[in-house]
């Protein structure tokens, strides 16, 4: 019969009993045009409509439930409508199909035709003939023994399997006692099911168990060649066929049972067996009924569905040529990673995680085949191979095109030693620009993870991964902030590890990645960031990513690490200051060094530039709220340690705020306008004529300005500033200052950090007669980078 499909063209609908053959109520028949709730035709003109059917009991966040879906297309695009396809709307599978919902559960019922699964490797599948497998032998025999045409298929692929016993017996591969097979002869059983099972028989064989280069793989929606502990999956796949289709099964209860499976009611009395591992949330165990016999809640038909979808999960590259790599094997299918869902445990046996696909248009059973079955997921130009790789590559379009997301399931050991597929979460397929900025130090990461670490640094790295996770995942910035701080964690810590330092080299960045950008809309921390921003930015060259401020702050310096960093204090919260007051005191030791002297000279009488080159230009305001306020420090030296050792650029393209309307206290702007880059110009009167005239003075510190603050002496520095001031020509507004409260360390650390040219010109008038520019011919010199 030729049947109209949804794109308009004209096509054979093809039965089980061959073309032509449509069952009586299917679509051109005499009820064609009804539909039930959930249900919509899609009329073109005068044609056969094409119907889309919402199949509210296949979800895609239960694994039973999306492989029912995918099972559903397959058998109806196989075996009465080639034209139909299937989509997903949220989590839930929509059937786009010329048959009405009416049609295709009397279709299902009726007409259905079952995949020819069969496993003669397993010992538990009815063909050992022991006795032992006593249900499995018996709902096999009847199988094979039934006189109804939609058997022949699985008939015919169960009389091919008893061929292959009984050449494999004949060849003396049978095992001791009860076993069917030796343990040493898997292999070549396999290889001798492949060449006498009919092709149709396959792709269960290449699903549950894989010839690979070397071994034999086992896809974990298979269990372990086709078996959950001591259930046998054909096994129970023959019995849940009998209960629908075999000669004692009632029609009503078996079309009841449809409409539960694939329309989600819940009105129909379910089987108390086995569920497997597909619907953890039916499974049953302790206290799930009070007759306490520990089974599940089983449909029959949701069952057979369940395993016509797992055919669609046959790896390309095993039927392109026959053997695989073990990873390849398993498409979408990754070891696990234990982050991202409530129930991770690190110790848990877990044996690994499935990744299944959502679409959101029509798709055809050829079309989800091919995807499946190729399972693209690439990141670093390489096929995902765990939980975080594979979240990375959908954070970075490394999947097909058309996909829309993809629900995540860990097969994991619970309920004694039972597999279940537990939902861990979904992420949408979407560009996350912040995923680049992982992938460098995810190569340091995997060093780390191989070099054996200790129970401490395994812990942090991870924290590391959570949150990197956490970022492919969609979290945004909060969780690419948690990244840098816990990244800066794992490195200190390795830095600190005899063990581990010495098999992982220091993490070294290539560039200096714009952190302020990637994070400018950061909930909490802002001003942190930027202070620790403004510290990590520091140095002479911004063309290399050393030596700066890194070395005098971390263990990490040259490529190897130190025993210690080089101001001799560790970074933490309540060091902060001290620490970054020290690297202040070694920068100015160093300044002073290799500043040419004259022969006699005083050595501290003339001021030496210690300002680094290049560094994030900050709003003095913010600067004198680090003076003044240590509440901060902690949250601000967990930032600067990861941006310290991931590399942090010298100026931004974030909108980040450049200047504040406020007034800082007088020792920060007293002091500010000596360290810095550039001479520094201010309007004052001429002292003779009373015009105003330009006047351009260079101020820079005295050499042991930095340590007398570190002792306390803010007063004495004050009182030598003034001097200096006074010399360089300029009329103060006050003959002296009042003594100092501010923490002398606290300064000599802020004073570190850079602000702009017009900070340092403002500061300057407060403390002398003196107005800032505001010619047209001075340029605004508040720009970012070295200054002339």
């Amino acid at each position: 019969m030729d049947a109209w499909f949804m794109d308009g063209t004209r096509g054979d609908v093809t039965g089980p009993s061959g073309p032509g053959t449509v069952p009586a109520g299917l679509s051109g028949g005499a009820r064609a045009h009804r539909r039930h709730a959930g249900q919509q035709a899609l009329s073109r003109g005068g044609i056969t409509p094409v119907n889309r059917i919402a199949l509210l009991g296949c979800r895609a966040d239960v694994l039973a439930g999306y492989l029912q879906a995918l099972g559903l297309l397959r058998v109806v695009a196989t075996q009465v409508d080639p034209r139909a396809r299937l989509h997903w709307r949220g989590d839930v599978a929509v059937l786009d199909t010329v048959l009405t919902e009416d049609d295709l559960f009397t279709w299902l019922v009726r007409r259905y035709v079952p995949a020819p699964i069969v496993s003669p490797w397993n010992s538990g599948s009815g063909f050992a003939g022991n006795g032992k497998s006593r249900t499995a032998e018996e709902s096999l025999a009847a199988v094979r023994d039934l006189d109804d045409d939609r058997f022949r298929p699985l008939r015919e692929a169960i009389l091919g399997s008893e061929r292959v016993v009984a050449e494999g017996r004949r060849r003396g591969w049978g095992g001791a006692k009860d076993e069917l097979w030796a343990k040493d002869r898997k292999i070549d059983v396999i290889r001798l099911c492949r060449s006498v099972l009919s092709d149709d028989a396959l792709p269960w064989l290449d699903v549950a168990v894989t010839l690979t280069l070397d071994d034999l793989a086992f896809n974990a929606l298979a269990g372990t060649g086709g078996n959950f502990g001591r259930q046998d999956l054909s096994a129970t796949y023959y019995d849940r066929l009998l209960r629908l289709m075999g000669p004692k099964a009632k029609v009503s209860e078996s079309r009841a049972w449809a409409e539960a499976a694939l329309l989600g009611r819940e009105d129909v009395a379910y089987l108390r067996d086995t569920v497997g591992q597909y619907d953890p949330g039916r499974a049953g165990g302790i206290h799930s009924a009070a007759d306490e016999r520990g089974e599940g809640f089983a449909n029959p038909w949701s069952f057979v569905l369940v395993m016509e979808g797992t055919l669609l999960f046959a790896s390309a590259a095993v039927r392109r040529n026959g053997a695989a790599r073990a990873g390849e094997a398993k498409p979408f299918f990754t070891r696990s990673t234990p982050l991202g869902h409530g129930s991770a445990a690190e110790a848990e046996s877990v044996k690994g995680e499935q990744w299944v696909p959502l679409w959101d248009q029509p798709a055809g059973a050829g079309e989800v085949a091919h995807l499946i079955g190729e399972g693209r997921a690439q990141w670093r130009r390489r096929q995902a191979t765990s939980g975080l790789e594979f979240a990375l590559a959908l954070a970075s379009l490394g999947v097909d095109r058309g996909l829309t997301g993809f629900h995540r399931f860990v097969i994991a050991e619970r309920l004694g030693q039972n597999p279940l597929a537990i939902h861990a979460g979904r992420i949408a397929v979407a560009v996350r620009p912040e995923e680049g900025l992982l992938r460098r130090p995810y190569t340091w990461l995997e060093q780390v993870r191989r070099a054996g670490p200790t129970s401490a640094v395994a812990a942090a790295l991870r924290r590391v991964e959570r949150e990197a996770f956490a970022v492919a995942a969609g979290d945004g910035p909060n969780a690419l902030a948690r990244f840098v701080i816990e990244f800066g964690r794992l490195h200190e810590l390795v830095g600190r590890s005899g063990q581990t330092r010495s098999r992982v080299s220091p993490y070294e960045p290539k560039e200096r990645p714009d952190w302020l950008a990637a994070l400018e809309c950061l909930d909490d921390g802002r001003e942190e960031l930027r202070l620790a921003a403004g510290f990590a930015g520091l140095c002479d060259d911004p063309a290399t990513t050393g030596p700066g401020i890194r070395g005098l702050l971390t263990r990490a310096g040259g490529g190897a690490w130190q025993a210690a960093p080089g101001s001799g204090v560790d970074l933490f919260g309540s060091t902060l200051a001290r620490a970054l007051a020290e690297a202040h005191r070694i920068r100015v030791i160093k300044a002073q060094d290799d500043r040419p002297r004259l022969n006699g000279e005083d050595g501290t009488a003339r001021g030496v530039q210690t300002a680094f080159d290049f560094g994030q230009r900050l709003p003095i305001g913010l600067i004198d709220r680090f003076v003044t306020d240590p509440s901060r420090d902690g949250l601000v030296a967990d930032f600067l340690r990861g941006l310290l050792t991931l590399g942090c650029a010298t100026r931004t393209k974030s909108a980040w705020p450049r200047s504040e309307h406020a007034v800082p206290g007088w020792a920060v702007s007293l002091l500010i306008p000596f360290f810095g880059t550039g001479d520094l110009t201010v309007r004052v009167r001429d002292r003779r004529s009373g015009d105003r005239r330009l006047h351009q003075v260079r101020l820079a510190p005295r050499p042991d300005w930095v340590s007398r603050l570190i002792a306390g002496g803010v007063d004495a520095v004050a009182a030598d500033t003034l001097l200096r001031l006074r010399l360089a020509g300029l009329e103060l507004r006050v003959p002296a200052l009042p003594a100092s409260r501010v923490d002398g360390t606290r300064l000599a650390a802020a004073l570190l950090l850079l602000t702009g040219q017009k900070d340092r010109e403002g500061s300057l008038t407060r403390i002398c007669v003196a107005e800032v520019p505001q010619l047209e011919t001075l340029q605004d010199r508040d720009s970012q980078g070295a200054l002339a």
